[in-house]
């Protein structure tokens, strides 16, 4: 092989590596928020060319009964981190809506560190074919998959290492608590709603965690009037409150306010509340401003 040959054929190879580190795909996968109230499940998977150009597809309400998949196109600054991107037509779906129906989502976001991790979140408007057809607009945030999966392996780890309260210790006589016994429901509540639960144990502990995204949701907490925290901002790491229950207390009421949306609208509350064996997951989407009440009586 002569000289020229092997630059030629080392040009070819070169290239060829260019395209398949251009061609990488990509997946971002969160959420939408539609006008404040609604929330979807989203993604995007992509690919980048070498002038930063976005290509690829979107697909959201993953697994449900709504489906859909859309045609992307757009642009990334990795200057400015910012990331433009707009849906052009549909692809597939499992909605019965008609295609010229739809939504389509025009959506500019910008790639942040929140708590160490890379978090995309920007702001959406919406068209259809059909000039009869009211779109909505919103805001959006996404993470890569393996982050998502890492931070939902680490809060289930959390939650596993939890101390249980020591009143449980004591009605088990020194012996091993087990863990088959318990009960653990997951109650979803609407803001401004009460959930009235039995008291079985004089020791309640509650047990705080975000365990999707960490977008600055804060929440205040009071207990029978007498505010108890203020502004704690929810994250991935569990944070935990225990209250002894007086002998006399018939009935002992949690408040929970949405100090802080972050920046997606809803405050994502998860509430885990643990009394004797009883095991109760308490979840809820509020505005800023909006509350959710839990009533323990015996």
């Amino acid at each position: 092989m002569n000289k020229n040959s092997r630059i030629i054929l080392s040009l070819i190879i070169f290239l060829n590596l260019c395209h398949h580190a251009f061609a990488q795909q990509m997946t971002l996968t969160g959420a939408i928020v539609l006008d404040r109230t609604e929330v979807m499940s989203y993604s995007i998977i992509y690919q980048l060319g070498n002038k930063n150009t976005l290509t690829g597809y979107s697909v959201s309400d993953r697994n449900g009964k709504e489906e859909t998949k859309a045609r992307i196109s757009g642009t990334y600054n990795p200057k400015t981190k910012v990331l433009e991107f707009e849906e052009h037509f549909i692809e597939s779906t499992k909605s019965k809506t008609p295609a010229e129906e739809f939504c389509l989502m025009k959506v500019t976001g910008t790639f942040e560190k929140k708590a160490g991790q890379s978090v995309y979140t920007g702001k959406f408007t919406s068209k259809s074919a059909d000039p009869l057809v009211i779109c909505a607009s919103g805001t959006i945030l996404m993470m890569t998959e393996e982050k998502i999966e890492q931070l939902s392996a680490k809060v289930e780890k959390a939650f596993g290492e939890l101390p249980m309260s020591d009143s449980v210790r004591e009605k088990a006589e020194g012996k091993p608590v087990d863990t088959a016994t318990w009960v653990r429901n997951v109650v979803e509540v609407t803001p401004g709603s009460v959930k009235t639960m039995k008291l079985h144990d004089d020791q309640i502990q509650i047990d705080l965690v975000d365990d999707r995204f960490q977008d600055g949701d804060k929440i205040t907490i009071l207990k029978n009037n007498e505010r108890i925290v203020s502004g704690l901002e929810i994250t991935n790491k569990v944070k935990s409150f225990r209250f002894n229950i007086g002998k006399d207390e018939n009935e002992v009421t949690y408040t929970f306010f949405a100090e802080d949306e972050g920046s997606i609208a809803l405050t994502t509350l998860k509430a885990f509340f643990r009394n004797g064996h009883e095991h109760t997951l308490i979840m809820a989407g509020m505005n800023k401003g909006q509350s959710v009440k839990v009533v323990f009586r015996r």
